[in-house]
């Protein structure tokens, strides 16, 4: 048991069964400790603090079990995670994850339960304890988001051939019939930066990291910022993932690192030819083969309060999870590492790594899936390797849609060696960045190609066009003696790479339009057209919250995505052809009506349009996002859907944005969206959202001497013997 003693200490803890607790003025927790087992705990009772809702629905995602909590609306999520078995690969990784991480995580389980014990009124429902399997399960079905998603983006690539594996890769590695591109056809990358730079770039001569994953800020997928001392052995601090007691982009005295989407392809769909006479089997080299099947209770919250019992049957062939596209229609999902349940442990062996080699080789345990990971080291190095447990696949099939079942020459052969993943480390060029871009790109010179990696290996973002990625290799290329404060305009830099693409597309198509209409009588749509017209001749190209330019520049873009031309399209090169620019000035003309009808007048500043808004308070924003045809700055602060004031609110992005400079003792900036509390009545449920709207970071304080004139209040959790 855990007693809560309430201190105005300001020393860590002794050794023993003991967890020293400071939150900062921004109500950061950073805690010392002598045990994992009393860290975990002050970490479990700190999230539910902050954030208890979010932590339980975590806590039960995993296992299948949000129906309890949530209702029948969550009865899909339940049954795939039943179906992916995450609880059960849990209960197999557990015995063998590193001791010192599972008593973190039962220690973490039990600061959770107590918080429950004492708090129960903060949730609409009665819950259970909470058991170790649950962060594990959670964990695991995190690391295999991607994975299912891929395979479910290979089965829907084969409607059109009626969800029939018709095609095969020829055996030179040339396209087959119906292979016409490289990449996933509809594939949606995600939204990432993240860029090192070597000592020999900086100021003071030490490794710079950004960590900026452009993730959810609120929800059961917010991140949460934490900094975690356990003796000599864990020093540790960053933002890990609720329902988690470890981060998971960190920083140590030893290194620091992240991750983007867009890593290896390590899953596909297999189409299944099922016994018309028996559902239950699949046929698999002209027999038919028993699917295992499993028939799982779930218990669901009805509207009155009480519950009901459904049961779902849920199958497996030995390819992998029977998964159903969105017509219906019945695949199994093939995934690399799918028995594995130990993604934490290789974060915990990260974070407990002491030099380079020990990182390297924490790295290459590879339990990571479709991430692209990158790092620095307090030795000087910089690496990034584009992670995934891909499997080794026999050629003369096409693994970009589904793939024959039936027959055992498709099955996988073994798992792709970490070592023949794309990796680049220490570069000549001083830097690299992962903007969500192929490995062959992540700093100049780079000669490898998809052929020179096993099949589907260079999945993600191969050959396609990333306007952050352009940008920041600039900008780093362009960078000196970097200081932090480089680093922090580097990742909130505004500038819109597109518009030095389409503007002078625009500019020439109105000057033609002009002259062919120089002695017309001028509308009041005319008038509107030639103001947004002037707005972006004049427009310095920066998503700032004062721009006009880039107001009518976004809704330009937006009026693009409803043609069907290539107009406004992301391009590395376009064609300026007489038919692009008339499409370019009819989509302008649209954008202008559409601004002045929202908003009274074309000429809008941008950040009355991209707005913060925490509760009551808003906030003006610079940036933008992708979707929809964005802007796709660095600052990226995304949104789609305006609301019925006509703004347009994110609820993510750049979500922890952080610099990492690798001095003894580590100097970290960062700023979080919105604050470390979810809960409205907190003093920091939004105390650091001026901050983050005006593209500040905060000193963030490593050592507990440079902590001390921070210390907003002190908790001690100790064994009651």
């Amino acid at each position: 048991m855990f007693a809560l003693l309430l201190l105005g200490v300001l020393a860590p803890s002794a050794a023993g069964e003991q967890a020293t607790v400071h939150r900062d003025q921004y109500g950061t927790p950073h805690i010392w400790s002598g045990s994992y087992e009393s860290a975990g705990y002050a970490v479990g009772y700190c999230q539910c603090e902050d954030s208890l809702v979010n932590v339980m629905y975590c806590l039960y995602a995993g296992v299948g079990r949000l129906s309890e909590l949530f209702g029948s609306g969550l009865l899909a999520a339940d049954t795939e995670a039943r179906t992916l078995r995450h609880q059960t690969f849990a209960e197999q990784a557990w015995p063998d994850l590193s001791v010192p991480l599972r008593g973190l995580i039962t220690g973490y389980c039990a600061g959770v339960n107590a918080y429950l014990e004492t708090h129960r009124d903060e949730l609409p429902v009665e819950v259970a304890r909470v058991e170790p399997v649950q962060v594990v399960a959670w964990h695991r079905s995190l690391m295999k988001r991607s994975a299912v998603a891929i395979a479910k983006l290979d089965a829907e690539n084969s409607k059109a051939d009626g969800y029939r594996p018709v095609a095969r890769r020829r055996r030179d590695g040339q396209p087959g019939a119906d292979n016409k591109s490289s990449k996933h056809p509809g594939t949606q990358p995600g939204h990432s930066n993240s860029w090192a730079l070597s000592g020999a770039k900086t100021a003071s001569g030490a490794p710079m990291l950004l960590i900026d994953p452009h993730w959810p800020s609120e929800g059961h997928l917010q991140l949460y910022p934490f900094w975690l001392h356990v003796g000599d052995d864990l020093n540790v601090g960053g933002f890990g993932l609720t329902g988690t007691p470890l981060p998971g982009l960190g920083v140590t005295p030893y290194a620091t690192w992240t991750v983007t989407a867009g890593g290896a392809d390590s899953s596909d769909a297999y189409a299944l030819r099922i016994n018309p006479d028996d559902p239950h089997q699949y046929q698999l080299d002209g027999k038919w083969k028993n699917m295992d099947v499993r028939v799982e209770k779930i218990r669901v919250k009805l509207p009155d309060g009480r519950f009901e019992e459904k049961t779902r049957e849920v199958l497996e062939t030995c390819h992998g999870p029977i998964l159903k596209t969105k017509g219906g229609v019945p695949f199994a999902a093939a995934m690399g590492g799918y028995d594995r349940a130990d993604s934490l442990d290789q974060f915990f062996k990260m974070a407990t790594a002491r030099d380079t080699v020990a990182f390297k080789a924490a790295i290459a345990m590879n339990r990571l899936s479709y991430f692209n990971l990158m790092w620095a080291t307090t030795e000087g190095d910089i690496g990034y390797v584009q992670t995934g447990q891909a499997p080794l696949r026999p050629e003369g099939f096409n693994w970009e849609k589904m793939v024959p079942g039936w027959t055992s020459d498709s099955l996988y052969k073994g798992e792709l060696p970490f070592g023949q993943l794309p990796i680049v480390e220490n570069p000549l060029t001083g830097f690299l960045q992962n903007c969500n871009v192929a490995a062959n790109v992540v700093t100049p010179g780079l000669t490898f190609t998809k052929n020179d990696f096993a099949p589907n290996v260079l999945y993600g973002h191969y050959a396609q066009y990333r306007a952050r990625g352009a940008r920041a290799t600039r900008l780093l290329t362009e960078v000196e003696q970097a200081t932090i404060e480089d680093g922090r305009r580097i990742a909130f830099d505004a500038y819109v790479p597109p518009a030095d693409l389409w503007v002078p597309v625009i500019l020439q198509a109105y000057a033609e339009h002009r002259r062919e209409a120089e002695n017309g009588t001028q509308t009041e749509a005319d008038q509107r057209l030639a103001t947004a017209v002037r707005l972006l001749g004049t427009w310095n190209r920066y998503a700032t919250r004062h721009s006009t330019g880039a107001t009518v520049f976004r809704f330009w873009r937006l009026a693009c995505n409803e043609l069907t031309s290539s107009v406004g399209r992301d391009r590395f090169v376009i064609a300026n052809t007489p038919g692009v620019r008339q499409d370019a000035l009819r989509a302008l003309r649209q954008a202008a009506e559409r601004i002045h009808a929202k908003y009274g007048k074309v000429a809008v500043a941008w950040g009355d349009v991209k707005r913060m808004r925490r509760g009551d308070v808003e906030w003006p924003l610079s940036g933008d996002g992708l979707g929809k045809l964005g802007m796709d700055t660095l600052r990226a602060t995304p949104a789609d859907r305006f609301d019925d004031q006509h703004k347009l609110i994110p609820r993510g992005g750049q979500c922890v944005t952080t610099v990492v400079e690798l001095t003894d003792p580590p100097r970290i900036r960062s700023v979080v969206m919105y604050g470390q509390s979810n809960k409205p009545n907190s003093p920091h449920f939004a105390d650091q959202a001026p901050l983050y709207a005006n593209e500040q970071l905060r000193e963030v304080p490593w050592t507990l001497e440079q902590l001390r004139p921070h210390i907003e209040s002190t908790r001690v959790f100790e064994t009651d013997r």
